[in-house]
């Protein structure tokens, strides 16, 4: 009898376990460049029936993602911490967007399934999410190809580097991608992307005297991207322009620097303007 108890009594902590989390994993694209971070995003909906901490300072991992290739060889897990303590609600949702790289590169090429788990602190156990897949491939820098020298000022001053831009067509949308690559050995440094861009104008692609990189395209149509990436591989900074009618921006190098002739500056978040509401019959002019 005693037996019989027991064993309703771990069944019922087992189905109990089972419902603590519902994780779901997707990732911002499917498919990458050689080196380039993946972006997942991982929702968690507590269903424990009580608040549950994670994270915190000096506390276990409560993330880890679980890579495998097409032949089932598993690569070493990414696990992820959070210096501060995130608080998952009892019934509620949270996102957590994640940036994979650095433990884990994408230097491998090929189709590759991926899945996340997530720590129940309370019972020490991980529950796993959805598998999703990716496609890792690569492409030679068919746009630009350029050396520079670090400067005084930024990690590993002195060394020799290439700037390289890529064009990437995933399915029917092209992409501008830029890698940095050490000169000597041809090792890829960091590799993102620039943002979608449309071959109707050619891209302006030039490094400034402070060995910044400029990308200048049109990312939709009359709406230009400059794109100012820093030696050390980090963007700078991302502006906007609209192209005017008969006004389009242009990038021009000088001595002083990188400038922007003609267009206007356009924020791509700001809502759109109000449309003017049609006047009414009784507001127009005499003898109308």
């Amino acid at each position: 009898m005693n037996r019989l108890l027991l064993l309703l009594i771990l069944c019922l902590l087992s189905g109990t376990v089972h419902a603590q989390y519902v994780t779901n994993l997707t990732l911002l694209k499917n498919q990458f460049l050689t080196g380039e971070p993946v972006v997942a995003v991982v929702s968690v909906t507590n269903r424990s029936g009580a608040d549950v901490v994670v994270g915190g300072h000096g506390s276990r991992d409560w993330l880890q993602f679980e890579i495998t290739d097409t032949g089932g060889r598993r690569l070493s897990p990414v696990t992820i911490g959070s210096e501060q303590a995130i608080t998952l609600k009892a019934g509620g949702t949270t996102k957590h967007t994640v940036e994979i790289s650095g433990a884990y590169s994408t230097a491998d090429l090929g189709t590759f399934s991926m899945i996340a788990n997530v720590l129940h602190p309370i019972s020490g156990q991980f529950y796993l999410s959805n598998k999703v897949r990716m496609t890792i491939t690569d492409s030679k820098p068919n746009m630009f190809d350029q050396p520079f020298g670090v400067p005084e000022g930024f990690p590993n001053a002195g060394r020799s580097r290439r700037f390289q831009v890529i064009l990437f067509r995933e399915l029917d949308t092209l992409y501008l991608y830029c890698r940095i690559t050490d000169d000597r050995s041809g090792a890829y440094i960091a590799t993102f992307l620039l943002g979608p861009a449309m071959m109707a104008v050619q891209p302006q692609i030039s490094i400034d005297t402070k060995n910044k990189l400029h990308v200048f395209f049109l990312a939709q149509p009359r709406i230009f991207c400059h794109a100012i990436v820093n030696p050390d591989g980090k963007i700078y900074k991302r502006t906007y322009y609209r192209d005017t009618e008969g006004n389009r921006p242009s990038l021009l190098m000088t001595a002083a620097g990188a400038q922007i002739s003609g267009g206007e500056l356009f924020d791509p978040a700001a809502p759109p303007p109000k449309s003017k509401p049609m006047r009414k019959a009784s507001e127009r002019p005499p003898g109308l």
